[in-house]
C-alpha cells in the first residue's frame, strides 16, 4: 500500500492511496495501466509503482514510476469511451 500526494486544480492537496490492482495513468497522459507492485525498488530510493499495460500493438508492457507521476484511474471505463481497434495477425506460409 502506497500514498501518493498531488494538487487538484492547484488549489488543495489531497492524499490517495494507490493499492496493486489500481489503475492509474501518466499526468502527462498515455495508457490505462495496472498496478502490479507498490513499495520500494532496488537501486532506486523511496517508493515506487510497477505497473503493467498493453500498448497499441497488442504487447504487454511493464515499468516504473514514481507514485507523484500518476493519476488514479476508476477500474471501468464509462460506455462510449473506449475506441476498438482490430488486430490482424498474419500467418506466412
Amino acid at each position: 500500500m502506497l500514498t501518493a500526494t498531488f494538487d487538484a486544480f492547484d488549489t488543495t492537496q489531497q492524499t490517495v492511496q494507490i493499492n496493486i490492482g489500481d489503475v492509474v495513468t501518466l499526468k502527462a497522459g498515455g495508457s490505462r495501466m495496472t498496478v502490479t507492485y507498490a513499495g520500494p525498488v532496488a537501486r532506486k530510493a523511496g517508493e515506487w509503482l510497477v505497473c503493467q499495460w498493453f500498448d497499441d500493438h497488442g504487447e504487454l508492457r511493464q515499468e516504473t514510476f514514481a507514485p507523484e507521476d500518476v493519476r488514479l484511474q476508476p477500474r471501468s471505463i464509462p460506455a462510449g469511451s473506449v475506441q476498438l481497434r482490430k488486430f490482424v495477425r498474419i500467418v506466412s506460409p
